[in-house]
């Protein structure tokens, strides 16, 4: 198995760190962090109305960067691809802007999964307090999968908008897009409602197509794909994005302005990316993509996470004292463990492998529905990527059996 390890810095900083908190967020190669200071040291400067060679370089590093994220989910153009500062705000972003231009109206439904992440909870929840929508909950299997069945009953008229996680960040359990928007198609025809994904757990992990999803929007963070933090990306058609009336406005995003009106451009994406956008960021995300594909990209990723998921889970196995939140299948998963262990608190156990260099991360990881659901005020979470080892999981597994032993 490939040590990855050497090209992320940080392992060489702390050769004693076994990092296993990647759902959160995913260490940086020095190929990034070297990309993004070179950027800064040579080619720095302002975008869109510049004329001069610094500004031009800036510029084509912009494009590239949202050409590449086009090519590998698939959009049909790079003009698709917006640019915000996280999640939460992307998909804020995108449900005001559905409000505003009349796409969805009170007493209209959007169905979301019990086990969303809040940032595909609580900007819908947002709109229900002000507006008065309806926000509906799908239930899960028991392996964790979408309750198709519960799916179709919730699919009324009244149902504009359905919100879906690809992987959920706490149980690793892939939905089947396509499916449901072959469900949605059955149901409603053409007339369906807009189908909008959280890809944050799925793009940094495995091949994605937008068109062979047949979602209408998705959106994903650049930081889990070892990119810096503070940029996500929110993808949706063309035709979507020149319906909608954004939200936010100004800079670049403005047409013209008078005393008494204005009007938003109607050019993709400055529509949608008021003011100066960040650039460094937007240098990392194409650096981490440019890293990945140095390595094989998904095909090295994918062979890496199943031997490394299978070898995790029969360890698990041995450990009577744990309860799994997770499929009993190690398919159609990522490599996402959550776990409790009986009479000892999350946060002990967190605590306990910290102090051995071990990170996991301990609490309900922005999924309280799921977690009330289950009865669960607080559980533990390890997960994998593409630097990790056998040995890491053998040192996690050995320092947690001895917090069992120390903590009961």
């Amino acid at each position: 198995m490939t040590d990855f390890k050497k090209d992320f810095p940080i392992f060489e900083n702390h050769p004693n760190l076994v990092y296993l908190d990647n759902t959160a967020t995913t260490q940086k190669p020095a190929y990034v962090i070297d990309g993004v200071a070179e950027y800064l040291r040579t080619g720095y400067a302002n975008i869109h109305r510049g004329s001069y060679e610094l500004s031009e370089i800036s510029e084509k590093l912009y494009e590239d960067s949202k050409k590449i994220v086009t090519k590998h989910i698939g959009a049909e153009s790079w003009r698709e691809i917006i640019y915000t500062s996280n999640s939460t705000y992307a998909l804020n972003l995108l449900a005001q802007s559905i409000w505003r231009t009349g796409l969805l109206k009170a007493w209209d439904t959007v169905l979301v999964s019990v086990v969303e992440h809040h940032a595909n909870i609580v900007p819908w929840l947002i709109l229900k307090e002000d507006y008065g929508i309806n926000v509906e909950f799908v239930w899960v299997t028991e392996n964790f999968d979408l309750d198709y069945n519960d799916f179709r009953d919730k699919l009324t008229s009244k149902v504009k908008i359905v919100a879906l996680t690809h992987v959920s960040n706490t149980t690793g359990q892939i939905f089947d897009i396509s499916n449901v928007a072959s469900l949605l198609s059955v149901r409603y025809g053409k007339q369906k409602p807009l189908l909008i994904i959280d890809g944050s757990q799925s793009v940094p992990h495995f091949s994605i197509d937008v068109r062979k999803l047949w979602c209408d929007a998705m959106f994903f963070t650049g930081h889990k794909i070892f990119a810096d933090s503070g940029i996500w990306v929110l993808w949706a058609r063309e035709e979507l994005l020149q319906t909608l009336k954004p939200i936010f406005s100004w800079g670049g995003a403005i047409g013209e302005v008078s005393k008494e009106s204005f009007t938003h451009s109607t050019m993709l994406p400055d529509k949608f990316e008021p003011g100066t956008p960040n650039l460094n960021w937007a240098v990392s995300l194409l650096k981490a993509f440019e890293y990945l594909g140095s390595i094989w990209w998904y095909e090295v990723l994918e062979a890496r996470e199943k031997e490394l998921t299978a070898y995790t889970l029969e360890k698990f196995k041995n450990i009577s004292a744990l309860k799994l939140i997770w499929s009993t299948s190690i398919e159609n998963r990522l490599w996402v463990f959550t776990f409790v262990v009986e009479g000892i608190h999350s946060f002990d156990i967190s605590d306990y492998l910290a102090e051995h260099d071990i990170c996991i991360r301990a609490g309900q990881h922005c999924a309280e529905p799921l977690m009330r659901e289950l009865w669960y005020t607080h559980t533990c979470r390890m997960s994998l990527h593409l630097y990790n080892t056998k040995e890491d999981i053998d040192s996690f597994f050995e320092i947690l059996k001895q917090a069992i032993t120390e903590l009961s």
